[in-house]
């Protein structure tokens, strides 16, 4: 059992108290410390949308040529049979790749494009933004 000390004031304070009061501000310290991390991370992320136009041979329909949309992101994408033309509508620029699975970039100076810009594309390529 814990012995109670004794305060200025002659208030009993038991060593259960002082435990847990430690606890309490080291958990209010860590957590103010993640706090900013976190806050970098949600920053860092990119927003928006990559559009991708796919020539009117690859989908037969009455009603035009439904664009490809995919949420601008860090991981690589293969771009779909028939892919003609991209957009950026995203916050970060676009990086070009030559294969599926964004080895090897597109030489400069077609290598990217910046938001809100369009380029062509082959079919056989990736991309990602970053």
């Amino acid at each position: 059992m814990p012995f109670p000390s004794r305060t200025r004031t002659g208030t009993a304070i038991t060593g259960t108290a002082i435990t847990a009061a430690a606890a309490l501000a080291a958990t209010l310290l860590t957590s103010s410390a993640a706090a900013p991390a976190n806050a970098r991370e949600r920053a860092a992320a990119p927003d928006g949308t990559i559009v991708v136009f796919v020539t009117e041979g690859a989908q037969v329909s009455w009603a035009g040529t439904e664009l490809k949309e995919y949420p601008a992101s860090a991981e690589c994408r293969s771009l779909p049979p028939g892919a003609h033309v991209i957009a950026n509508h995203g916050s970060e620029r676009l990086l070009f790749f030559t294969d599926p699975f964004c080895l090897t970039p597109v030489p400069p100076p077609f290598s990217f494009i910046p938001p809100g810009h369009g380029a062509h594309v082959a079919p056989t390529g990736s991309f990602r933004v970053g």
